[in-house]
């Protein structure tokens, strides 16, 4: 009773109470700035009339209030946390909102947030209402709570509408958001509203990209094979000279020295010049569908390409960058430091660390080379033997007569030199069971959804719905099926790496091949899909050599290639 009426002696105009604002934004590019201080200019203006107040510590968040948002309000939860501690301030003082929507959106933590002002003593003002209110009061409080409810209301309404606007223009591949580098976007008015009707390939963004996509594949253009799509960066061609698979860090360093940056931009009314692209950058936009003229939807790929997109890739480009971004050996292909083919391309017995090339020392003078784990340094092996065991000894003399003898292949060469192995990698036969049964029910479901989709409408909204369903529902089953049947029909990244034909003299050919690529090649074979991974085991008698042999451990997934 006390403390009621401490409450109410407070409502006098002649006391002067704490008041502390709690300013939200929905967004915070733009006008944020503007819309708190317009706020705050509101709520000064209101303390003329209900004041007087003494001004505390505002709370300021940006950020939707709504239970969709997918970021937290940090000043919110303070305040919420203030509220129930009785560190907000003394009984009496007051929390100044421009609206209840600044609140909450949510009627579960906007009841939280009036049941500890009603426990506290708290009085809360709503500015756009003109009014001060008493949660003590029922009235002023199932006004409040029934205020907090319509808010609620509201954002379920505006999400609901939302997502069926973006779920209808994903069924359709219509682009949505930013345009991405790149990417030009042509707007007519519909509907008084201004509507995409083309995404096509900026004049000096689009090359661009382009040319990353390329360059990561080691593909010749940006087509691949696919004469829809334009032409907008082709490699020069070079006699004997097939292009190798980039680095992403080695593209982003090479744009930073031509001078190519990201987009200018416009933060709060100032002009943001562009930055470079760090290979972050660059691999985001590697994994973006939108290039290949496609739109992903809820984690899939939808099927139906909008006919106003003109891609800046292909989808067999597209698809192959995919699978080398998957690949664990990628970051092995290319680069001017590169000395050592099996460097890097080993691994530790011990903790599965990387093996590279090191020096072992004896009395200040280098003694032997091989490899260590780096940088843990539990296991150390001879370079020349590893070397003859994985790859082959391919320079062999007879040490009394000094003439040369034959080739002793390893096991990449022997791998290599077969003719069986070489064309069932790169070229998967079109008649593979596995394959035309995959092929034969995606032409089943394309001519099921195409009946579906040209049936007549339905008469009642019942039945359009659940034919809305069966369309997303068909419309999910191609693209799983088209996915698998990439998968299947994509060459491996070791194909790129590989000539057309098969490999007549092994020897020859891998002494003709460049360090860079020989690396990248040992890289794509020496995974547990493949030849096997080699783990480095320490060696069982200590101080004493132990055969190379008896020291590789070959882990290879059931499934690896024999």
């Amino acid at each position: 009773m006390a403390s009621l009426m401490a409450v109410e002696a407070t409502q006098d105009q002649t006391v002067t109470r704490t008041a502390r604002e709690y300013l939200r934004v929905s967004k915070g590019k733009g006008r944020t700035a503007r819309s708190i201080r317009d706020q705050h200019t509101d709520n000064l203006e209101a303390e003329q009339e209900y004041g007087p107040w003494t001004w505390g510590e505002p709370f300021q968040d940006t950020g939707s209030a709504s239970k969709f948002a997918r970021k937290s309000r940090d000043d919110f939860e303070r305040l919420v946390a203030d509220l129930g501690t009785g560190e907000f301030g003394v009984p009496g003082d007051v929390l100044v909102l421009w609206e209840i929507s600044r609140l909450a959106r949510e009627t579960g933590r906007g009841v939280e947030i009036v049941d500890r002002c009603e426990e506290q003593g708290y009085l809360i003002h709503i500015t756009s209402h003109e009014r001060t209110y008493n949660p003590r009061n029922y009235n002023d409080r199932h006004e409040l709570i029934t205020g907090i409810a319509d808010a609620e209301r509201e954002a379920r309404r505006l999400s609901k509408r939302t997502l069926r606007g973006l779920n209808s223009a994903a069924r359709e591949g219509r682009p949505q958001g930013q345009v991405p580098f790149g990417y030009a976007r042509d707007y007519e008015v519909i509907d008084r509203r201004p509507r995409p009707v083309a995404q096509h390939p900026h004049e000096v963004e689009g090359p661009l990209v382009a040319e990353l996509f390329v360059r990561v594949a080691g593909a010749q253009d940006n087509r691949l094979g696919d004469e829809k799509v334009p032409l907008l960066y082709s490699r020069p061609a070079k006699a004997g000279d097939q292009p190798l698979p980039e680095t992403i860090y080695a593209i982003a360093k090479e744009w930073e020295e031509r001078g190519i940056v990201s987009r200018d931009r416009v933060v709060d009314g100032e002009h943001v010049p562009g930055i470079p692209f760090s290979p972050q950058n660059l691999r985001s936009m590697l994994l973006r569908p939108a290039y290949a003229g496609l739109r992903k939807h809820n984690g899939t790929i939808v099927r139906e390409q909008w006919k106003g997109y003109t891609p800046i890739i292909s989808r067999p480009l597209f698809d192959r960058v995919q699978q080398i971004l998957a690949d664990p050996s990628r970051r092995k292909y290319t680069g001017e430091h590169i000395r050592h083919v099996l460097s890097m391309t080993m691994r530790c017995g011990v903790c599965r660390r990387p093996m590279a090339v090191m020096a072992r020392n004896k009395n200040g003078k280098k003694a032997a080379i091989g490899y260590q784990g780096h940088p843990c340094g539990h296991v150390w092996i001879p370079k020349e033997d590893t070397d003859h065991l994985i790859i082959g000894e391919l320079d062999r003399f007879d040490p009394e007569t000094g003439e040369r003898l034959p080739p002793k292949l390893g096991v990449i060469l022997t791998w290599l030199a077969n003719p069986d192995r070489h064309t069932a990698l790169r070229h998967r036969p079109d008649d593979d069971a596995k394959t035309k049964r995959m092929r034969t029910e995606l032409e089943q479901l394309n001519r099921e959804l195409r009946l579906l989709k040209d049936a007549p409408k339905p008469a009642t909204a019942l039945a359009r719905i659940e034919r809305t369903k069966d369309i997303e529902e068909y419309e999910q089953r191609v693209a799983q099926v088209e996915a698998k049947l990439s998968k299947l029909t994509t060459p491996a990244p070791l194909a790129a790496l590989l000539p057309d034909e098969p490999i007549t003299d092994v020897v020859r050919w891998w002494q003709q091949t460049g360090v860079e690529k020989q690396r990248a090649i040992a890289a794509a074979l020496l995974t547990p899909g493949m030849l096997g991974e080699v783990r480095i085991m320490p060696s069982p008698v200590k101080r004493n050599s132990v055969p190379v042999a008896e020291r590789i451990a070959w882990h290879r997934e059931e499934s690896g290639v024999d």
